[in-house]
């Protein structure tokens, strides 16, 4: 299995979305379930993850320590605290793999355009 992405700004940019101190307090120990869609000329890949994000800083971005499949691995995702939203209780089936994840506390979903596509 491929391992999570890592999302890198470019140099001297900001992320887009002003930065909610707040709201990244309130992410670090919670448990999120994150779905990426990568889309690029050869088409659509997806890939989905989840763990418990363990910190939140505005330039570093948004780290998450995975579990079930992709346990062991890192995923850093964007400094967008916006972007992660309460979870409903209930159980998700990863497509992927077949895991299910249970009430996890926040979602977020990226879509991610790769080489120009369309």
């Amino acid at each position: 299995m491929e391992g999570p992405p890592r999302f890198v700004p470019s140099p001297g940019a900001e992320f887009p979305e002003p930065w909610d101190q707040a709201a990244a307090d309130w992410l670090v120990g919670k448990y999120a379930l994150v779905g990426i869609a990568f889309v690029g000329r050869d088409g659509e890949r997806s890939g989905q993850y989840h763990g418990r994000i363990v910190s939140a800083d505005p330039q570093a971005g948004i780290t998450i320590e995975c579990e079930g499949g992709s346990k062991g691995e890192t995923l850093v995702m964007p400094p967008a605290t916006g972007w992660f939203g309460h979870a409903h209780p209930g159980e998700y089936k990863l497509k992927a793999t077949g895991e299910v994840v249970i009430n996890p506390d926040v979602v977020t979903t990226w879509r991610i355009e790769q080489g120009g596509s369309a």
